[in-house]
């Protein structure tokens, strides 16, 4: 186990893991095309009496977009976008979906009005297509905060966590702390793991938050809590490493199952509750008397709507995409901690050509729902709260996503060469984007 001492700013640990991730993958990029939801969707029911107008204002390129209109049970409605009427009675079907063009501004401001029918609902998005080359190259960590620094260092080494830098970074650090949510300062103790020794990304970037910085928000209490719920990793002896990690007082949701699609699973916890994701694979040197985690094979992100969040990631560079949905009852629905039927749509996508290939596990749950939504910054709640990702250039990053209506979270953070900054996904799960930068002014702490 590797263990550096003594840093005394976690600009040296961000420098030193750009250079990991440089030397890891050859700087290759390329435009990608998204059809991205500017707004909604939003579903309007009919009420009995008169007619209701709901109204809004949302952000877009200047530019062509589309108006998609998904009517169930209702022959007119009256929209309007920046002061024009949109729609017209022979768009209705009654029973289906309509697309209509659009021409949008960078503001946008739409007006519903739905009749006051008996019954039916009227569902509305604003989609448009934009192109970006944000030049992702590598997932660097998943970020995990604990209670307990010293007993979550050990949780990993039961699980087979070999490659370690501790500490990772000061205890105090202003301009990080203002990156990630915090008007001025914040203490913490640092640790990053790996299933590597020497450590290599992607890490766990685990953070006891204390003092004043501390929040008591548990992690999310089930699995199909909007927001980053678990992670995933493969192992070679799913039985073994179950019996083996019980053995160890590792907490287990249910014994290993299998899901429709044939994958056998099992979720554990850490000691505060923190799932995380074990599934069998045939890659690796098979099964030993201890641990046998291969990889980190994806991070779950349960979304409230697919195709929104399925379009955001295809901007970022996620564009390969595998269908995982699925449902079921009994040993299935039990494994994830769940007594009655579950079912989700999913897809899993990855980064393209040229990149680690990392993956995202995007979930829509259908049933059980919880519409609760991911817990606000700053980023210290208990539990998995932010996924990092290294890109070639910081500054294309800051000047493109900006010009495409998302909006920076907080200062960037970091020093002369490098920094990281925040972005929010349509449902608010925090992606935070780190990688070099051109000569900048030395940043005060």
């Amino acid at each position: 186990m590797i263990k550096i001492n003594g840093m005394r700013q976690f600009s040296r640990t961000l420098r030193w893991l750009l250079v990991v991730l440089v030397a890891a993958v050859a700087p290759v990029s390329w435009a990608v095309q998204a059809n991205l939801t500017r707004f909604g969707p939003e579903t309007y029911e009919l009420v009995r009496g008169k007619p209701t107008t709901y109204t809004a204002t949302f952000v877009a390129l200047e530019g062509s977009g589309k108006l998609v209109l998904t009517d169930d049970g209702m022959d007119k409605a009256w929209i309007k976008v920046n002061g024009q009427s949109v729609v017209e009675a022979k768009d209705f079907v009654g029973d289906g979906e309509v697309v209509l063009p659009l021409t949008l501004e960078k503001t946008n401001h739409i007006e519903v009005t739905v009749p006051g029918m008996p019954t039916g609902s009227l569902g509305v998005r604003v989609t448009q297509v934009a192109e970006a080359d944000l030049g992702l190259q590598r997932q660097g960590y998943f970020g995990l905060n604990t209670t307990d620094m010293e007993i979550q260092r050990k949780f990993y080494e039961t699980l087979g966590f070999i490659g370690e830098v501790y500490p990772a970074g000061p205890e105090t650090s202003t301009t990080f702390a203002q990156a990630l949510g915090f008007p001025e300062d914040y203490l913490i103790h640092v640790s990053l793991h790996s299933l590597e020794d020497p450590p290599t990304p992607p890490f766990v970037d685990t953070v006891q938050f204390r003092g004043n910085a501390y929040r008591e928000e548990p992690p999310y209490p089930s699995l199909n809590r909007i927001g980053m719920a678990y992670a995933t990793y493969s192992t070679t002896d799913l039985d073994g490493d179950y019996e083996y990690f019980k053995s160890q007082g590792v907490e287990f949701v249910s014994a290993p199952a299998t899901a429709p699609d044939g994958e056998r699973f099992v979720f554990l916890k850490d000691q505060d509750g923190t799932f995380i994701k074990l599934i069998a694979t045939d890659e690796g040197d098979g099964p030993t008397p201890g641990p046998d985690l291969v990889r980190l094979v994806n991070t779950n992100m349960n979304v409230s709507d697919l195709e929104r969040s399925r379009e955001f990631y295809r901007l970022l560079g996620f564009t390969e995409t595998v269908v995982r949905s699925e449902a079921g009852s009994g040993e299935f629905a039990a494994a994830h901690g769940f007594d009655g039927r579950i079912e989700f749509k999913g897809v899993d996508v990855s980064l393209g050509e040229g990149t680690d290939g990392s993956t995202i596990q995007l979930r829509q749950w259908i049933t059980p729902y919880d519409d609760t939504p991911p817990y606000p910054m700053p980023v210290n709640h208990l539990g998995i709260d932010r996924i990092n990702f290294y890109v070639q250039d910081l500054d294309v990053v800051l000047e493109t996503m900006p010009s495409l209506g998302f909006a920076q979270k907080w200062p960037v953070g970091g020093g002369p060469g490098g920094g990281l900054v925040f972005f929010l996904d349509p449902d608010g799960i925090k992606v935070q984007l780190a990688g070099p930068r051109g000569e900048q002014p030395p940043a005060s702490e």
